[in-house]
């Protein structure tokens, strides 16, 4: 009578280890996640200036050429 009782809880054991484990690998890549996205978004940032700075560069030697 008692070993059915065990295995239940056993499993009851079990799958609370392995939900708790579940959550903290979800919080843990949620974080990861957010830093990723603020460091691409700071990238963006910088490559968007870039590209206006070369645009500016570009047609200032545009117009050297043409004058």
């Amino acid at each position: 009578m008692w070993v059915p009782i065990a295995a239940w809880i056993a499993a009851l054991v079990i799958a609370a280890v392995v939900l708790g484990y579940c959550a903290f690998e979800l919080v843990w890549k949620t974080r990861r996640l957010q830093r990723d996205l603020t460091r691409l978004r700071s990238a963006q940032a910088s490559l968007t200036e870039l590209q206006r700075q070369l645009d500016v560069t570009g047609r200032r030697i545009a117009a050297a050429r043409i004058s």
